[in-house]
């Protein structure tokens, strides 16, 4: 990917605060963590951080969106939520709330995408969080029809409050959206990889074309510097730095246009070349060590054609029970060169030095690139060759643009209830907490509309979530299952609590009750707890005193939707 990085940088920083507008609860006045090797800011005023910081931090914000599939499109939506948020300062901070860092989160929403005390301002957990909170709001905007600009509305307002955040996303964010992406895709660019898909930092590569040379490095993304190349003056050369200085040829280039991004993986035998040609339309080539999960597969099944078990699978992937997969995600494998165990029968076809690998595929929910790259690249992994003659043919590949290269994203069949509590469950899972945060129906809420119960539904307190659950096909078992418990209850049930003695406090603040799901392993909300909540009992259904509140809780709903 191109990167004109000029655009992006922040020139300029913000105002500084007043002292009488810093809020108690604000991190503006927390020092700035300056030890040595920190992704530091100079204070924590929006955009004051230096240029050398500032790329960094673009260049992760890149990466990251690269790995998850974005194109170039989404990819310049997401560095301009970074940009009007925090002006690609790790270290800014508002004086006036809690907001903190790259996408300036309050402490609340922060806390939901894993930022907390120990974390607030490290750039990593940063740069995912945004990311994260940026694919929830772009899903939201596309389930509500809404532009895709309405992604930074969400950012802005949050799901269902209205604070200024459409005027916002539909001037200054739109503007620099379409400024970003066409400084994303200026020139040609390189990026190198291993056959795992992993960047290689501080590779050599020299191009060539027409007699004239160009060596460039590789940075720690596998990025490389932007590079001119005319289409006029024939294919383009590239070569990569042994050990010994000696440049090793790679293959060939064809360019039929001024403007494209390559991906070259390089393994250790510098032999196979893949190349998916104008990046930000392509998803992650075919490589030895992955595989695509196709519908219907499990990672049983998928474990089995690689002759290993599923538990090897979970522990190379970091997928944790129940074991969600979905179609087109890449899974690492064991490495059998490329074929799986049950493809062995099939002869393998040697590679040229210089050939083309596998065809790159598409992820879920992105376009994907292939005519011209099909006309060079085999349909089988690249396996490493026998010597091969110096006069082996090297291959020519050449882009395609026409519109035929992009392909609709990827539909899926809405899963059906009892799926749909399973996925309900692993997002509760993914983002619980070890403790309480007192957001539990926020936490239940963001599950169930992850699964696709729902839209995000309008409902202030726990206890009175029951009639949207029943306004969405959900049943109460209290009423139609007599003898139902929490022992007897069914995993995927939704438990609403309600005090018992007194609704509000002595302050007059309405005690909100408690709601969770019940899974295999317990019971998850804003955390996750072996036992229900308020120490409540599973057969009577009722709790000990609260502590805080001073009253017991009660079962009031145990909702269930076959």
């Amino acid at each position: 990917m191109a990167i004109d990085y000029n655009v992006f940088y922040t020139q300029k920083k913000g105002a500084a605060y007043k002292d009488e507008q810093v809020k108690s609860y604000s991190h503006y006045k927390e020092p700035v963590d300056h030890s040595p090797g920190r992704l530091a800011g100079n204070s924590r005023i929006w955009g004051d951080a230096s240029l050398a910081v500032q790329k960094q931090v673009i260049d992760k914000l890149i990466a990251a969106a690269k790995a998850k599939g974005l194109n170039v499109r989404r990819t310049a939506l997401l560095l301009a939520t970074a940009k009007i948020e925090s002006g690609f300062n790790p270290d800014a901070a508002a004086g006036t709330t809690s907001a903190s860092s790259l996408g300036q989160f309050v402490n609340k929403t922060g806390n939901f995408y894993g930022l907390d005390n120990s974390n607030r301002f490290d750039t990593n957990a940063n740069v995912k969080a945004l990311l994260e909170h940026f694919l929830d709001n772009e899903a939201l905007a596309k389930k509500r029809k809404k532009p895709d600009v309405w992604c930074y509305k969400y950012h802005h307002d949050g799901p269902s409050g209205n604070y200024g955040g459409e005027g916002l996303a539909t001037g200054k964010f739109a503007k620099l959206a379409d400024l970003y992406e066409k400084a994303l895709d200026v020139g040609h660019a390189l990026s190198i990889v291993d056959a795992a898909g992993s960047p290689i930092a501080d590779a050599t590569i020299r191009v060539e074309q027409n007699g004239k040379s160009k060596i460039m490095k590789s940075n720690e993304h596998g990025l490389l510097p932007t590079f001119l190349a005319s289409p006029d003056f024939g294919p383009l050369t590239v070569f990569i730095q042994k050990t010994t200085d000696e440049f090793k040829e790679l293959g060939q280039l064809a360019i039929d246009k001024l403007n494209s991004s390559w991906t070259i993986v390089a393994p250790k035998e510098r032999v196979p070349v893949k190349t998916h040609l104008h990046e930000d339309k392509a998803a992650a080539p075919k490589t030895p060590g992955m595989h695509e999960v196709k519908k219907g597969q499990t990672l049983s099944s998928i474990a089995r054609l690689y002759g290993t078990t599923y538990q090897v699978l979970a522990k190379m992937n970091n997928i944790d029970k129940p074991y969600l997969l979905h179609p087109h995600q890449m899974l690492k494998v064991p490495d059998t060169k490329g074929k799986p165990a049950q493809q062995h029968a099939k002869p393998a076809q040697p590679a040229a030095p210089a050939a083309a690998a596998s065809a790159p595929t598409k992820p879920a929910g992105s376009a994907g690139a292939t005519g011209g790259a099909q006309a060079a690249a085999s349909n089988k992994p690249a396996t490493p060759p026998a010597a091969a003659s110096p006069a082996a043919t090297k291959p020519v590949v050449k882009e395609d643009r026409s519109a035929e290269s992009k392909h609709p994203e990827a539909t899926v069949t809405k899963p059906a209830a009892s799926s749909r509590i399973e996925i309900a469950i692993a997002h509760a899972m993914k983002h619980k907490h070890p403790k309480s945060i007192h957001y539990c129906l926020m936490y239940v809420k963001r599950a169930l509309v992850a699964a696709g119960y729902f839209k995000y539904p309008s409902c202030e307190h726990a206890k009175d979530f029951g009639p949207v659950l029943a306004k969405n096909g959900f049943k109460n078992l209290l009423e139609t299952t007599p003898g139902i418990n929490l022992k007897t209850a069914p995993y995927g049930s939704i438990v609403i609590y309600a005090p018992i003695e007194k609704q509000v406090t002595s302050a007059g603040k309405v005690i909100s009750g408690h709601i969770e799901i019940k899974h295999a392993g317990g019971f998850v909300s804003d955390f996750n707890e072996i036992d229900p909540c308020y120490r409540t009992d599973y057969i009577t259904m009722v709790s000990p005193v609260s502590g805080s509140y001073k009253v017991r809780f009660k079962v009031t709903g145990i909702w269930y939707l076959e």
